[in-house]
């Protein structure tokens, strides 16, 4: 059933969303801060490290559309409040983790539990929140999201070099369990489609096919690398034919013929892509080349999020003025602008510069996040808002993975499965300028895409 939308549940969701959106990125973006220590914990390479990430982002964008779909038949709170649970166990897998094997697990039973919780939560406030408060109530999520970004490097860089890389995922664990007391006080359940059926063969064919892809990129220096690649994107097209064919598709029919719904998730690829690279390369590169301590790249990295929670706040109120779209066009150049500004990195490149280049790039981000989320709820009807809210999110998890997946082959093709030492600083660095130049050259394209997408219900 629709449960009656009240005051109270008003004020459950957007505290269980707040909790949410923080939760998930701060692990996010702390994780990274010590994926150094984690390295010399478990006698761990640049590759390895690097799927430690790649593999959160890659199961959570497998399932991210599928839990929104299964959501959508079964009830939102029943799921969000499953993956809160088992984010949490995930965490508390990852924290006593013995080996980069374990741990490398762990960090999968976490990434369920996330495309459970992310695949739905921003489909909840659009389900509650009617009108404006849609907006406004979208925006604080997001913003929340990129404030859990912006504490995450800070925190993680702290809990790591005072308390060891283990702490970062014990202090999650409180917040996991305030969430799941939250949820379980939500009374009632949203259901949008319960005649519909859950398409395993779509799933299938998206979760090998996205596989593949980042899997190709990882290995690109060899035969089977390059062949899996392909098959990874022939996949990807049969799994956009397979959604006209089905009896019940992933996505509805109706949306793949959107063209705003399309360019908001091609646009959502190009624009997260840079963002877990530019975390990852600067990690190494001032921890190691740089010889900052955690906490100190902690402190530097936090500016990107810092700018980000800023402006994708203050787009709640740019809404109320100028098209999201707009908003989104503008975001876009700014991720553009620093990206470019990163393509100069070198040995002895200013602090400064590098500060610049981060807060223009969480400029950016700041008004294309909570914008684009605005843009995948008002150019659909209100039946696909579940739909609509998740597959944004697995595109900005599949950039991510183009991202990481890049980063990887760029990595395997200057410094192969050698540790990062002074030896292969240079190429290392070399290496980094390829991921920043090619989604700077993406982003600058995509631009154009914001311009054609049209009106929408509310212009």
């Amino acid at each position: 059933m629709d449960f009656k939308t009240n005051g109270s549940t008003k004020k459950y969701v957007l505290l269980i969303s707040i909790i949410a959106s923080f939760l998930v990125p701060y692990i996010s973006s702390s994780i990274n801060i010590a994926l150094p220590q984690i390295g010399n914990a478990f006698a761990l390479n640049s590759i390895f490290l690097g799927w430690i990430t790649t593999s959160y982002l890659l199961i959570t964008g497998i399932f991210l559309i599928p839990f929104g779909k299964i959501a959508d038949i079964y009830g939102k709170k029943k799921i969000i409040t499953w993956g809160i649970i088992i984010f949490t166990l995930g965490s508390l897998a990852s924290a006593f983790s013995p080996s980069g094997d374990i741990l490398l697990l762990s960090r999968v039973i976490q990434s369920v539990g996330s495309a459970m919780i992310f695949g739905n939560v921003y489909s909840l406030i659009a389900s509650v929140f009617p009108g404006r408060d849609q907006g406004k109530a979208l925006s604080l999520s997001v913003g929340t999201a990129y404030v859990g970004l912006a504490i995450g490097p800070v925190l993680g860089g702290f809990l790591t070099e005072f308390f060891g890389w283990r702490s970062i995922f014990l202090f999650s664990i409180p917040f996991g369990i305030a969430a799941i007391i939250a949820v379980l006080k939500l009374e009632g359940e949203w259901i949008e489609a319960a005649d519909d059926k859950f398409s395993v063969s779509s799933t299938s064919v998206l979760g090998l096919s996205l596989t593949g892809i980042i899997y190709g990129f990882s290995e690109i220096t060899t035969i089977v690398g390059i062949t899996v690649l392909v098959a990874g994107i022939v996949g990807v097209v049969m799994f956009i034919w397979l959604q006209t064919k089905v009896e019940n598709p992933l996505i509805h029919p109706e949306l793949l013929f959107n063209r705003a719904y399309v360019i908001n998730n091609v646009t959502s690829i190009v624009n997260y892509g840079p963002g877990i690279l530019t975390t990852f390369l600067l990690t190494l590169y001032l921890q190691n080349i740089r010889n900052l301590s955690p906490n100190q790249t902690g402190l530097l990295l936090c500016i990107q999020s810092v700018f980000i929670a800023i402006f994708s706040i203050l787009t709640g109120k740019l809404l109320d003025s100028m098209k999201s779209r707009h908003i989104a066009a503008i975001g876009m150049v700014l991720t553009a602008i620093s990206l470019t500004i990163l393509t100069f990195l070198g040995e002895t490149t200013s602090f400064m510069v590098i500060v610049v280049a981060l807060a223009i790039l969480g400029s950016g981000y700041g008004l294309s996040a909570a914008s684009s989320t605005e843009i995948a709820v008002e150019y659909v009807e209100k039946r696909f808002y579940g739909l609509s809210s998740a597959s944004l999110n697995t595109m900005r998890v599949v950039g991510q993975l183009m991202g990481m997946g890049v980063t990887l082959a760029v990595l395997n093709i200057f410094i192969g499965n050698a540790s990062l030492n002074p030896s292969n600083y240079a190429q290392f660095i070399e290496g980094a300028k390829i991921p920043f130049l090619i989604f700077a050259i993406l982003c600058y394209v995509s631009i154009y895409g914001y311009f054609i997408m049209g009106e929408s219900n509310k212009d």
